[in-house]
Parts: C-alpha cells; structure tokens; sequence
C-alpha cells in the first residue's frame, strides 16, 4: 500500500494518472499535503483532487483503483479541508458547576457549588494543607452568605453570593467532578440531590474515588 512516505519519493510532477481500465484522465501537479495528489487544470482550466489511498501503484504512472469515468465522478474540485493533527487540538476544557449551572436561580448555582467543594474537601489528604485551606476559607464564607430566607434573597446578598461564585469558580477544579444541570443534560457518574430550599433539587456528581491534586 501507498503510504505518505513512500509517495513522495514516487509521485512526481507531470506524470500520468491512468485508471484501472489505463485511460489517462490527468497529470500530476503535485502533492497536496501528506494525502492529496492535486492535478494540473484540464482543458477548462479547472485542478482536481485525488486522495491517495486510490492510488494502486506508482511505476512510470501513477495507476489508480478505478477507471478513467468513475475517477471523474468522483475526484473534487477543490482541496480537501485538513485534519487538525493530535498535536493541534486543544485539550478538553473542565466544566465547573458555575458554568454548568448558568442560568439557574442563584441560591440553586450557590449549593451546588458549595457541595462540590465539600466533596473536593472530603477527597484531599490531610497534608495538603494549603489546598484545604483555600477550600475552607471559600466554605466559610458562602456558609454566611446561605443565612435568611433563602426564598428572598436580597439584591446585596444576591450580588455577593456572584461574586463568591466568580472568584471560586475554579477553585480545586481538578478535585471536583463538573455538575450537569438537569435541564440540558445528564450527570456522567453516581448522583445525589441538593435541595434548594427555593427551587427543589438539583442533581449533582459525586465526587470521584481518588483524590487528585487541587487546581488553585
């Protein structure tokens, strides 16, 4: 089989591209990319595109699997869009509750944040002390937050309890497991209820067997 490698060092510009009946079709005008053969303009003025898994064999002709008719029904007449490589992706970003969980009344994101991080809590050893600090000091502070009538919440209390969203929003996020909101999807793993004394319950993740180390 054809592979990239070998293919540069067959496949040279200006050689003929017949199909499994020897009907010449085109010539080649170079490679296009790893797995492209690109072909000079034919009487219209038009290139074409071939991938090369087609291609059978190279000799003093660059032989391809099909015949001359089908190989022009389906060549295209523009170039392929390339794959990004493994190296280019980009790496999966982590949900965090307070992103998943946009859009919900703000005592209902307020619980379901303070209960992840008190699984993150749970699942972090006892020497990882900065971490469990952090984390506590964050628990703390909501915990006051989370006093009155939670039904009614004040506008003042409702604008702190965003700001302690937004600055703990990515504490210990490699410690938690991301929440699902119910209404656009479900949790991926063992669930449990919050109970928003407002709104009712809202499905959380556990959090995970294994203690992994805290994202600051």
């Amino acid at each position: 089989m054809l592979t990239s490698i070998n293919a540069k060092n067959l496949i040279k510009e200006h050689m003929p591209v017949v199909g499994s009946d020897n009907g010449q079709i085109a010539v080649v005008d170079h490679l296009e990319g790893t797995d492209i053969i690109k072909l000079e303009k034919d009487s219209e003025g038009q290139h074409h595109y071939i991938p090369l898994t087609w291609v059978d064999s190279v000799d003093d002709k660059v032989h391809v699997d099909r015949t001359a008719d089908q190989i022009m029904r389906e060549w295209s007449k523009t170039p392929p869009i390339a794959k990004p490589s493994v190296k280019d992706r980009a790496a999966p970003r982590p949900v965090n509750s307070v992103d998943a969980t946009a859009g919900r009344p703000i005592v209902t994101r307020v619980l379901v944040r303070k209960r992840e991080l008190e699984a993150a809590l749970a699942a972090l050893p006892a020497s990882d002390a900065r971490a469990r600090l952090d984390l506590e000091l964050a628990l703390s502070t909501v915990s006051e937050l989370l006093t009155g009538d939670l039904k009614h919440v004040p506008a003042m209390v409702a604008a702190d309890m965003n700001r302690w969203l937004e600055n703990n929003k990515h504490l210990a996020e490699r410690a938690t497991t991301p929440v699902v909101d119910p209404a656009t999807g479900p949790a991926t793993g063992p669930t449990r209820s919050v109970v928003d004394p407002g709104t009712g319950p809202v499905r959380t993740t556990e959090p995970p067997e294994s203690s992994s180390t805290p994202n600051r």
